[in-house]
């Protein structure tokens, strides 16, 4: 999407999937948090292990190819008429 197909007509539906981005967003923070201070405390992992983490190339590939697709659903929402 560029800035040339948000139409002011757009603001509407730009809100919603804010909004809604913002909820499922917050929902895998707090999940997240609760998963590595659990783990953390179980001893299976160190406290900042998500931190420190260094993916190798194989996932760095994989998260690439999932965020462009998360992206992607993004803006064919925006866009969808």
């Amino acid at each position: 999407m560029t800035n040339t197909n948000l139409r002011p007509e757009d603001i509407d539906k730009l809100g919603q999937a804010m909004l809604t981005l913002t909820k499922e967003l917050w929902v895998v923070k707090d999940r997240l948090r609760v998963l590595e201070t659990t783990l953390a405390e179980a001893g299976v992992i160190a406290p900042d292990a998500a931190d420190t983490f260094q993916p190798d190339a194989a996932l760095t590939e994989q998260l690439g190819k999932e965020r462009a697709q998360l992206i992607e659903q993004v803006l064919d929402t925006l866009n969808n008429e």
